[in-house]
């Protein structure tokens, strides 16, 4: 080829996109070594710090249920016109026991609500759903009667026209 052929070759243009491949695998290659670095630094102890006293309590929120379970249809929680009614065993109610009530609403822990246990001589206790949001409620109910302790859970659905 002589000297005026090459010099009538036209230039060959910027091509952008080799570039763009090796900056792309470079960014990719970037984010997951973060990611496996992110990852690699979490926790993931199943077991939490103060893990036997979760178990003592779970243990024993599983021996009041099984204390409560022999006192069978004498246990009630249940929604009323209007009201949730609470029946405890007369024999509890006569020597007055101590516990609470946890009206606890599983989609918004805002309207979560805890009362004492204060169930008249006959063993019961009505709390008025006026107030309550319509929809899903668990009601669990705690006490002590003679130094045990009882525990009863029950979900309650209240309807729109209790308001």
């Amino acid at each position: 080829m002589n000297a005026t052929a090459t010099a009538a070759l036209p230039k060959p243009s910027f091509n952008p996109w080799p570039y763009a491949l090796i900056a792309f695998f470079i960014t990719l290659v970037s984010i997951i070594g973060g990611f496996v670095t992110w990852s690699l630094r979490q926790n993931l102890e199943l077991v939490g710090p103060d893990y036997y006293e979760q178990e003592m309590r779970f243990q024993q929120r599983i021996n009041s249920v099984n204390r409560t379970r022999p006192l069978g249809d004498q246990v009630t929680i249940a929604y009323e016109a209007n009201a949730i009614r609470i029946t405890l065993p007369k024999e509890h109610a006569a020597q007055h026991v101590t516990g609470t009530i946890q009206l606890y609403r599983p989609s918004n822990s805002k309207l979560d609500r805890q009362l004492n246990l204060l169930p008249d001589p006959s063993g019961q206790q009505t709390l008025a759903a006026k107030d309550l949001e319509p929809g899903l409620w668990k009601v669990r109910v705690a006490w002590k009667f003679q130094g045990e302790e009882f525990f009863r859970d029950t979900t309650v659905i209240v309807p729109s026209s209790a308001r």
